[in-house]
């Protein structure tokens, strides 16, 4: 069938007990529900979102919205959803659960987005700031394939400490330093960004 795309399914066991806060919120991004958008179910939901990011041996991330963004607003950043106001603060939980396999699914605990994780091992960098929510059910395959996929290393190809490298490791400091000076959204660190798309495109419950 012409321009196809192979379709793949992940599912994933919540740990309502060890982290009530943090399933939750990670619920509200699945049904839409999140904030004002509660009663409507047409809030932002990751069934308009994407894995996007690769820590190899570490962690798979994903999770960005389309749509929902960032704004300047009375000093501070804020959260805006079509053109809506949507104050998003921090889930200030933890639990003593590890990240001490592959599979488990996990959350930046500052973090005030729908972003959450995927350990691709065992993981304990992460622990302290990142909680475990899950774990991986169904959908090894997939998440093999994510990690299997080319990304942005950040790296020089030349050889560490050649002249060649040292040249490129200037011309990247510049490049960053004059970006964020003039406000150049490029500034931001892509290391580890996916170089292929892999979209959510439905999500749900399963009771």
């Amino acid at each position: 069938q012409p321009h196809s795309r192979p379709l793949y399914r992940m599912v994933f066991g919540l740990y309502n007990e060890a982290a009530p806060l943090g399933t939750e919120r990670f619920v509200n991004f699945v049904q839409g529900s999140v904030g004002q958008f509660k009663g409507t179910l047409d809030g932002p939901s990751y069934r308009s979102s994407c894995f996007e990011r690769l820590r190899p041996g570490v962690v798979a991330e994903g999770g960005r919205i389309t749509g929902l963004d960032l704004t300047p607003f009375a000093g501070q950043l804020e959260y805006q959803y079509r053109s809506r106001l949507l104050p998003l603060r921090p889930v200030l939980e933890v639990n003593d659960l590890k990240h001490s396999q592959r599979g488990l699914l996990t959350r930046r605990i500052l973090n005030a987005g729908p972003e959450f994780g995927v350990t691709l091992a065992a993981a304990p960098s992460l622990d302290g700031s990142w909680e475990v929510i899950g774990e991986l059910q169904q959908g090894g395959e997939l998440l093999h394939l994510i990690e299997e996929l080319p990304f942005i290393t950040g790296k020089s190809v030349e050889q560490p400490g050649s002249l060649a490298e040292q040249v490129f490791q200037a011309q990247k400091s510049v490049f960053s330093s004059l970006s964020k000076s003039v406000g150049d959204s490029r500034a931001s660190d892509r290391t580890g960004q996916l170089l292929r798309r892999v979209e959510i495109t439905n999500c749900g419950v399963i009771v």
